[in-house]
């Protein structure tokens, strides 16, 4: 899975890697971005992409509550088409995350150690994800989005048995454009055409990751394999 994650770069960086129109809001460099926080996503219309913020954890259009969202923030390519909350943002929603990096936990001996795992460039990469649009009952708006995983890839499949679907600058256009009919058969042979981005490393880093309420730059510092040893 994929339940805590890294974006360093600001509005402006984020808006050149990924082609999108200037947005009109700061953003500050989440270093620990978490579940129920409001991230940038990547949409396209028109053919303009757009930065906007949304909500992690699909809340899903039909929704009674919000609270729905909790369980909704990782959406697995092998069965997104065949479940109700994921089915419609799958054809119509499709979006990018853009990250540096994403945290996962690896158990050493009795402790669980967090790692954060960077593409091999160091630069901004997306995940494929897709959003919806919900509306409460006294008219306000929320855009929520999940993030899709899938298997993992040999270098780090050791740490966990699931990982993002991190997209190749060459597929993250083919993700927006999408499948070319909503039959099933080729909403399969669309997904089908992604695989896991295979240039990836992990590096142990401070347990203060563990608290989401933490946001700072030490959060991304390696860890020194002296003082790695001392906490196992």
């Amino acid at each position: 899975m994929c339940g805590r994650y890294t974006i360093t770069a600001d509005a402006d960086r984020i808006a050149w890697r990924f082609g999108a129109e200037r947005p009109d809001f700061e953003f500050e460099p989440a270093y620990n971005a978490a579940p129920s926080q409001r991230l940038p996503v990547i949409t396209e219309s028109n053919g303009r992409r757009q930065v906007v913020l949304m909500r992690w954890g699909l809340i899903p259009s039909w929704a009674k509550d919000i609270s729905i969202g909790n369980k909704m923030i990782n959406a697995r390519i092998e069965t997104v088409e065949q479940k109700p909350s994921f089915k419609k943002p799958l054809l119509h929603r499709r979006c990018l995350i853009p990250a540096d990096g994403y945290y996962e936990w690896m158990k050493i001996d009795r402790r669980k150690q967090p790692l954060r795992i960077v593409a091999s460039h160091k630069e901004l990469f997306s995940f494929a994800g897709i959003y919806d649009r919900w509306v409460n009952s006294d008219g306000l708006i929320i855009n929520s989005f999940s993030i899709l995983t899938t298997e993992p890839i040999p270098p780090i499949s050791h740490i966990h048995n699931r990982m993002p679907l991190i997209l190749s600058a060459e597929q993250e256009q083919n993700w927006l454009d999408g499948p070319s009919s909503p039959e099933a058969s080729s909403v399969r042979e669309f997904l089908n055409e992604f695989y896991p981005y295979s240039s990836l490393f992990a590096y142990p880093v401070s347990t203060l990751v563990n608290n989401p309420r933490v946001n700072e730059p030490s959060l991304i510092s390696p860890m020194e394999q002296t003082t790695l040893n001392e906490n196992t």
